[in-house]
């Protein structure tokens, strides 16, 4: 089953103290069940995924693949290593495990040249049998031309889905189907900012955040239902928002936090450092989101 429509990246939530809040992130995960979401992406960018300790990083999988039993959900593994041998073993571990998909963060410490990182995502290929995502960030270094990991599922069946994050996406997610005779599909990553054309494009699905997870299924019945105006007209009433956070990651980050916490979802906003101290701006656009959440109804409907 492939991975479409809204699959969001799990925040891992603190306790004040630092420590990572296990009963949190199981109570988090829960309600994202509970929406009748269909997949995840974990150990993505929002889950402050440089920030955690190998241990951490397990344990936390671990309870995620417990508390997804029985619901269907898919769960998206992500693996960000710089090191080859480091992302195959993690990969294989992550396979054992019982994880749906892997997804590959490609190196980009120092700049590694196109052979090494062609070494790098061929190497974590041929490593698992699990179908593989591969994020296409060319604004984050790594990957500049989409079309090196066509090229890379010609010798690699199970690369499936390229994350297209470029900003905007449509021309790589357009390029990527046309280079593949539509073999290899396409999620785009940013937020969803650029859903609306994504999706015309050829997009299959979207990965942002956690934390408003009920707003964009409740933009996707209108995808759904073909009903183009009243999507663009419910992505209107808060991507914009989700547009400005996504100017600096930290931003981002902290305000999915804020929303979670103040949702009731977590115990805590804490997040690692380096962080950022949110605005009073911002505080007021996620309590404007949290509200024009709980005046929809789309929790149950999907």
């Amino acid at each position: 089953m492939s991975i479409q429509g809204v699959c969001p990246v799990l925040s891992v939530p603190f306790h004040k103290n630092g420590e990572v809040d296990y009963a949190s992130f199981e109570s988090m995960a829960q309600w994202i069940i509970s929406l009748g979401t269909k997949s995840v992406l974990f150990f993505g960018v929002a889950s402050e995924n440089i920030k955690l300790s190998d241990d951490e990083r397990y344990e936390l999988l671990e309870r995620l693949l417990r508390t997804r039993e029985g619901s269907g959900l898919q769960v998206i593994a992500s693996v960000a290593d710089h090191s080859a041998d480091l992302a195959v073993r993690r990969a294989k571990d992550y396979e054992s495990m019982g994880a749906d998909y892997i997804n590959i963060l490609p190196p980009t410490f120092f700049n590694p040249t196109p052979a090494q990182i062609n070494h790098h995502i061929s190497s974590i290929l041929a490593s698992v049998k699990l179908p593989v995502i591969v994020q296409h960030l060319p604004q984050g270094g790594g990957v500049n031309d989409v079309g090196d990991l066509v090229t890379l599922s010609e010798k690699f069946d199970n690369l499936k889905m390229v994350k297209c994050e470029a900003n905007p996406p449509a021309d790589s997610i357009k390029r990527v189907h046309q280079l593949s005779n539509n073999r290899v599909e396409t999620l785009i990553g940013w937020g969803g900012i650029h859903w609306a054309n994504g999706a015309a494009a050829g997009a299959k699905g979207i990965q942002p955040g956690c934390s408003l997870t009920d707003l964009y299924l409740w933009a996707e019945q209108s995808l759904l239902e073909n009903n183009l105006p009243e999507f663009e007209n419910r992505l209107g009433k808060f991507l914009p928002v989700i547009s400005e956070w996504i100017n600096t990651i930290e931003e981002l980050v902290a305000a999915e936090k804020f929303v979670l916490a103040q949702r009731g979802m977590i115990e805590s906003d804490y997040c690692r450092a380096p962080t950022v101290v949110l605005t009073e701006k911002m505080k007021a656009q996620a309590f404007s989101l949290i509200e024009l959440a709980q005046s929809t109804s789309t929790v149950g409907t999907k």
